[in-house]
């Protein structure tokens, strides 16, 4: 973050040094004031330009600092520029003037020497950088009339360059201005990424947020419907305040899933999405209202959208949050900014307005990198919380175990001591029982048996399965679990027979018993040509490599039955319980037998794995 921080100063400053000055000699800039006539104000509205061209120097007033106030009055304001060329050579300069969404109408008209006021240069009312080429002849005089019409008071600074300069000034211009608009939408992919990889809808608002900002600036900066639509005046103005809206609904909004304010702060949440569907209702509404008006309540809306994000700050320090401070400090700088920013651009006494894209710069830039070194910090946070409940647990299953040997040892010199008072009397029985045990495990064995292949049968899988869940479970330790099925084994029983087929299946078995090293690990024959391995303290990786090694064994033997040589393939789908809220043993077989189906849509012989959470 701080290299990214760098280099936006560097760049800020390096744009701030590259800022267009006048270049041509006694170059004297005048305003004219608004009660200098003496006359009714009805009168005022019928004033020419010839009028205007033939008012004495006296008559104006400097305008300081170069930088002109426009107010709303209705007849409008008039300026002139004097531009004297000393030289022999002829010159040409370039007018330029930032489009600026409060300036209804703008027309400019040149005289040189004593020469009437030429027909109109240049009628601005629709361009993004208004730009006019004046050619200034040697040794003389060219003044440069300036008719505006403003929706409201509005500061604005025209400047005039040469042919180089204007070159160097609008490069440098276009080359800042892509790298401010072009990191926040990197800024907003980055996030929109992360939305892909994580889900999480507070990454997916902070998308939205980005990229509103991102069109927000660069309808600041001049590139508007207007500048797009140029033969559409009607759309001058009308997408500010719809950005803005949804800027504030999506930083919000933000605000509420980031620090899940509807479980900490019921009734502020209810506040605050009550607020952002009164902006969303603004929306369609500012298209009836005029450009003063929807700048007045885009206004209100960024001073309540903060006012509002400071006070959950607040609330959040409060109840020991850390990001709270952090969260305190982005709004509070986006306040400044916008002070600063209304300052330079409506109180005429203000010099910022030199400054307004890098105010603009500063001001959007900042407010990206915070935001996403909250969400970032929060993260990290979250990931830190994790950890600690993780140890905790940890800890607490070590007690728990430890708890129970020792209550086991209890129990076990007890059942000793009883041994000993009835151990004559119950010799007999105990032979008895011993061998119905005995018995009872014979036959339990031969009942959990599959007679085909000596493995397991799908009774003692659902009782085994169970079981390992259970201590998996109380022990904190993977289980993973195997699902295997031959390739095309129907066509093996219908091409040679189903004994050759059971011949295969045995064989498979073989294969299955002897790649179990374990003695906890479990091989069953789950039903038809379908086996099921269950493999206890046995994480992902373990049980794909076991599952690669067996598919590998049995693409690598040929079968031979009656002379006759079979290849057989299988598939195998693995899945892994990894302590899983709400994860029972049915969801670990329905994860393994979607990897089991992948496998066999992705050709079959090969072995593939799904996570238990993405069911």
């Amino acid at each position: 973050m701080m290299k990214c921080l760098s280099l936006f100063l560097f760049l800020i400053s390096h744009y701030a040094a590259a800022l267009p000055v006048y270049n041509l000699e006694n170059l004297k800039t005048n305003q004219l004031v608004d009660d200098y006539w003496k006359i009714p104000a009805e009168q005022k509205k019928n004033i020419s330009l010839t009028d205007i061209a033939q008012l004495k120097p006296a008559q104006w007033q400097r305008v300081q600092n170069k930088i002109f106030a426009a107010s709303a009055a209705p007849q409008g304001n008039w300026y002139f520029i004097e531009v004297a060329n000393s030289s022999e050579i002829n010159k040409s300069v370039y007018i330029s003037i930032l489009n600026n969404p409060m300036i209804a109408e703008m027309q400019l008209y040149s005289q040189t020497n004593s020469l009437e006021p030429q027909d109109l240069l240049l009628k601005l009312n629709s361009n993004n950088f208004r730009v006019s080429q004046v050619n200034i002849p040697s040794n003389s005089n060219t003044k440069l009339f300036l008719y505006v019409v403003a929706d409201h008071n509005v500061n604005f600074v025209v400047h005039i360059n040469n042919n180089k300069n204007f070159v160097d000034t609008n490069r440098t211009l276009q080359f800042i201005s892509g790298i401010a608009i072009g990191g926040i939408v990197c800024l907003a992919l980055i996030e929109m990424l992360s939305f892909f990889a994580s889900g999480l809808k507070s990454t997916l608002l902070l998308t939205g947020y980005f990229i509103t900002r991102a069109m927000l600036l660069t309808v600041l900066l001049g590139y508007n419907l207007l500048y797009l639509l140029p033969q559409m005046p009607e759309l001058r103005g009308v997408d500010l305040p719809i950005l803005n809206a949804l800027a504030s609904i999506f930083y919000l909004w933000f605000t509420i899933e980031l620090f899940n304010l509807n479980q900490i702060e019921v009734k502020l949440t209810r506040f605050i999405r009550y607020f952002c569907w009164l902006v969303f209702l603004y929306i369609p509404l500012s298209f009836l209202l005029n450009i003063a008006e929807n700048n007045l309540i885009s206004l209100f809306i960024y001073t309540a959208t903060s006012l509002i994000v400071i006070t959950v700050s607040y609330c959040l320090i409060q109840k020991n949050n850390r990001l709270g401070s952090l969260l305190a400090f982005t709004s509070i700088l986006q306040l400044i900014f916008l002070t600063v920013i209304i300052i330079e651009s409506t109180w005429f006494e203000i010099n910022f307005i030199a400054y307004h894209q890098s105010i603009l710069f500063a001001a959007f830039w900042l407010n990206g990198l915070l935001i996403s070194f909250l969400l970032s910090r929060q993260k990290f946070f979250e990931s830190l919380d994790k950890e600690l409940a993780q140890r905790q647990a940890l800890e607490s299953a070590v007690n728990s175990k430890n708890s129970k040997n020792e209550l086991l040892n209890l129990q076990k010199e007890s059942q000793e001591l009883l041994e000993q008072h009835v151990q004559e009397r119950t010799l007999e029985l105990n032979i008895a029982l011993q061998e119905l045990e005995e018995a009872n495990q014979e036959l339990a064995r031969k009942n959990t048996l599959d007679e085909l292949t000596g493995l397991n049968n799908r009774r003692f899988y659902d009782q085994k399965i169970l079981a390992e869940f259970r201590r998996s479970k109380r022990n904190l330790t993977q289980l993973s679990l195997v699902l295997i099925d031959i390739d095309h084994f129907k066509k093996v029983n219908d091409t040679y027979g189903h004994q050759a087929g059971d011949y295969c299946l045995q064989q498979i078995a073989k294969l299955i018993k002897s790649s179990l090293k374990r003695s906890t690990d479990i091989g069953c024959r789950y039903g038809g040509e379908e086996f099921c391995l269950i493999l206890p303290d046995t994480d992902t990786i373990g049980a794909i490599e076991f599952a690669e090694n067996l598919r590998q064994k049995v693409s690598q033997v040929n079968f031979v039955y009656d002379e006759i040589t079979l290849q057989l393939n299988i598939s195998c789908g693995v899945s892994t319980y990894q302590q899983q809220d709400d994860i029972g043993p049915e969801q670990i077989f329905a994860a393994a037998d979607k990897a089991l189906y992948q496998a066999k849509e992705k050709g079959r012989n090969q072995t593939w794995q799904f996570a238990i959470e993405d069911l």
